[in-house]
């Protein structure tokens, strides 16, 4: 392959340049493009081309290697995320300013990044080339709004920090090469350059032999860059330091996914498709609900008249439905009592096909020292309610409960107990009580040896589905350090292993099924469509968005009544046109007869009386706006309640819109069995 003109280094703009001028460009020159052109005037002298300008340890280090490679031929392109200019292809002029990303918080970033449009420069520059390499920082990073997108012959790769990787390794062809601390004490240059220095290091090796060979081999294998490296750095330092370093498996790794497993760690029963469990918390809307009026039926009955969210699409957006005793015990006696007449797959209007399953709710009685349950009580509610799959009873090991040692064991031998208990009532008493459900053994732990171990003892004890139970809340690097130390002692390729609580990206949740999680379950994707803000709304390309916030103006609302307290100046009348004003401004938008900046404002003007932070909401609800992602989805709720989807407004739109991000996972995950089918 001729690689020619085909390779591109994208670097960042350091602090130090070539000239500093007392009246440099400042962050407010930039805003205005008059002002721009008159300040460059007044700098004219100190012009230089960009590549010639950036005077800081990485750029000269990284300069150092291209001079060398392009003077033994070799072909290679730069350009330079600016937090003036935007993207600079080297050759521009500029002069000298003062402004940089690593000051500024990450909203700012994203927000003066979109008005230099360094994501749609660098998706248009990117085109042309192979191989792109990223030598940037973290603030510098999150100046791009990744994914680029990439064709299938094109690769990626990130100079970067460990902690970048998350913010990186979420798509194919994106590789990381991590360089941190221990690097550039290791290789005696300075943590701010050492990017730049091991770049030309990788020049220096490239040209040693044939060019174009080099680069191939990069493309086939983009892992082979840490060999070159230090293949390098062997030809021109102490024999001794190449020695000391190049055994080193912690040095310069190598990711082309976060969670990396070998094929000899793979599981054997990863053979079986991944199946995503739906918590089901009540999770109803009024389907007869009018938006244009916000008018709900008071007099209907929910349990009767309300809906699920499987029935809403045309087939449920799960594989099976998670239903813990914690919500059955709490429930009102009208709806116990529909349960009791017509069992769970009815009163859920669920298919029989999918299956559910059921569990104690260890959370809800976290603070007890047992739990409130016996194993043949709960045996006796699984059978009687015609559950699938039923859980042994468990006590959380989290939080305080983890770090006292003695509580630790206490819960964790308990946990154990209670599963050998209920496998062996199981077994007693199937034949006699005609039981259907399947039994699942749970374990807690706090560490990848106590969750091994405990995993090994139910194996033994012959249970041939197992749960993880109390990893919820916890990183995935440390659930993935927990599977690596399961998946070797799973014994077949029926055994079945389940997640609790755990739903993460579709990347992540690939590598637990090779480690051998067969089945997960999380009501997050919902939760979040009315929890926090910038991630409400989820698309299908992995994007997430802000959901638009217009509370209802309801004079018995709490949050008004405080409000009208605290303010002499506005009343409720005031405060009702302005919401009625930011609703309509929002239905002329999505019709396209108000534009998005004063459809913009009206939201804004409400948002302002309501205390929310304006500033913030402003760039999330102008990014929402601009790229209307529910016109984009062909989900039946997008199509059918169009921009409603993305007001943050009572339960019937918060709800569905939470119904949409269920859907939304569900598809990545379909398209994950697809992947993993092939």
């Amino acid at each position: 392959m001729f690689l020619s003109n085909r390779i591109l280094v994208v670097t960042s703009c350091t602090g130090e340049k070539l000239h500093k001028p007392i009246d440099q460009l400042v962050f407010d020159d930039f805003k205005n493009k008059e002002v721009l052109r008159r300040r460059e005037e007044e700098l004219l002298e100190f012009k230089e081309r960009a590549d010639e300008m950036y005077t800081g340890s990485q750029h000269l280090a990284l300069m150092s290697g291209i001079k060398e490679y392009r003077q033994q031929g070799g072909d290679i392109d730069l350009c330079i995320i600016s937090a003036g200019y935007g993207l600079l292809n080297e050759d521009e002029q500029i002069v000298p300013y003062e402004v940089t990303f690593n000051t500024m918080d990450s909203q700012s970033i994203k927000r003066w990044a979109r008005e230099l449009k360094i994501t749609q420069a660098l998706q248009t520059k990117i085109a042309e080339y192979d191989l792109i390499f990223f030598l940037l920082g973290d603030k510098y990073l999150q100046a791009v709004e990744w994914p680029l997108n990439l064709d299938r012959n094109q690769k990626a790769i990130f100079f970067a920090g460990a902690s970048s990787r998350t913010r990186i390794l979420n798509w194919d062809d994106y590789h990381v090469l991590t360089i941190g601390e221990k690097e550039a004490k290791t290789f005696r240059y300075g943590l701010i350059g050492i990017k730049g220095y091991l770049f030309a290091q990788l020049l220096r090796n490239i040209i040693t032999t044939d060019i174009d060979q080099k680069w191939s081999t990069i493309i086939d294998r983009p892992d082979q860059i840490r060999s070159f490296i230090l293949d390098s750095i062997a030809s021109t330092k102490q024999l001794e330091l190449f020695n000391e370093t190049s055994d080193s498996e912690d040095l310069l790794k190598f990711y082309s996914e976060m969670f990396p497993v070998p094929d000899e760690l793979v599981a054997i029963n990863c053979i079986e498709e991944p199946r995503f469990f739906l918590p089901e918390n009540d999770d109803r809307v009024d389907p007869n609900y009018e938006f244009m009026t916000d008018f709900s039926e008071k007099n209907r009955n929910p349990l009767e008249n309300d809906v699920y969210a499987h029935q809403i699409f045309d087939r449920p957006q799960f594989d099976g439905l998670l239903v813990s005793k914690v919500n059955i015990d709490s429930a009102t006696k009208q709806k116990n009592q529909l349960i009791e007449e017509l069992g769970l797959h009815d009163f859920y209007k669920l298919p029989r096909e999918y299956p559910i399953m059921g569990d104690c709710g260890a959370f809800s009685y976290i603070d007890k020292d047992v739990p409130p349950y016996t194993t043949e009580e709960i045996m006796d509610y699984y059978h009687t309610l015609g559950l699938d799959y039923g859980v042994s009873i468990d006590h959380l090991i989290v939080g305080p409960f983890q770090k006292d040692e003695n509580i630790r064991n206490q819960r964790y031998e308990l946990t154990l107990t209670m599963a050998e208990e209920f496998l062996r009532m199981y077994r007693e008493r199937k034949e006699l009580m005609n039981y259907q459900f399947h039994p699942i053994g749970i374990v807690q732990g706090w560490d990848p040896p106590s969750f091994r171990r405990a995993v090994e003892h139910l194996i033994g004890l012959g249970y041939d589905y197992v749960a993880l139970g109390g990893l919820a809340r916890e990183q995935s690097e440390k659930i993935y350090e927990i599977l690596k130390e399961i998946a070797p002692i799973i014994p077949s390729p029926t055994f079945r292993m389940h997640l609790f609580g755990v739903a993460r990206d579709m990347r992540t949740m690939e590598a637990f099924h090779k480690l051998g999680v067969t089945s997960f379950d999380s009501s997050s994707p919902l939760r979040r469509a009315w929890l926090g803000t910038g991630h409400n709304y989820h698309s299908l390309n992995g994007k997430h968005y802000t959901a638009i916030r217009i509370p209802e103006a309801k004079e018995t609302s709490g949050r008004v009544k405080k409000m009208l307290q605290n303010s002499d100046e506005i009343g409720f009348a005031e405060y009702r046109r302005l919401e009625q004003e930011a609703l309509g401004a929002l239905r002329k938008f999505s019709e396209g007869t108000r534009d998005l900046d004063s459809t913009l404002e009206a939201i804004l003007e409400y948002d302002k009386i309501l205390g929310e932070k304006r500033e913030v909401h402003e760039d999330m609800y102008r990014e929402v706006l601009s790229e209307r992602p529910w016109e984009h989805c062909n989900c039946n709720i997008c199509r059918k309640i169009g921009i409603d989807v993305i007001v943050f407004r009572g339960n019937n739109r918060n709800r569905r819109r939470g119904f949409h991000n269920t859907y939304v996972y569900y598809s990545q995950i379909q398209e994950l069995k697809k992947r993993w089918n092939k």
